[in-house]
């Protein structure tokens, strides 16, 4: 199956993601806590999905209030299910691969998430 093509703005869960100390003491430490407590941040950028594989790039915003944050990519091929979650506002389209897992949220995550699915082959 060909043309695969998305772009959704979105928030991607990132484990790693680190606050930046640009930020003021008591929002770091808000966001400190939050990322202590659910293991890892929401990170805004865009998520762009092609034959190819899956992409996300954090917004410069996020680039200057975290520290190494880096842009995820996961080749189409290592993509073993696509599912989606609940979520308030927008919905949670959940990518398990052949390394983990990779959760975004976008608005349309029900219709993002059954394109993306029906580009993977399990293997």
């Amino acid at each position: 199956m060909s043309g695969l093509n998305i772009e959704k703005l979105a928030n991607a869960f990132v484990p790693k993601a680190i606050p930046s100390h640009l930020i003021g003491s008591a929002a770091l430490k808000a966001v400190g806590r939050f990322g202590r407590k659910y293991g890892g941040l929401w990170v805004g950028g865009k998520v762009t999905a092609k034959p190819d594989g899956l992409r996300f790039v954090p917004n410069r915003m996020n680039l200057a209030f975290h520290e190494g944050l880096e842009s995820i990519y996961i080749p189409l091929a290592s993509i073993r299910a696509v599912t989606r979650e609940f979520g308030w506002v927008t919905g949670i389209v959940v990518v398990r691969h052949a390394q983990g897992e990779f959760r975004f949220r976008c608005f349309g995550a029900k219709r993002v998430a059954a394109i993306l699915g029906a580009h993977v082959t399990a293997p």
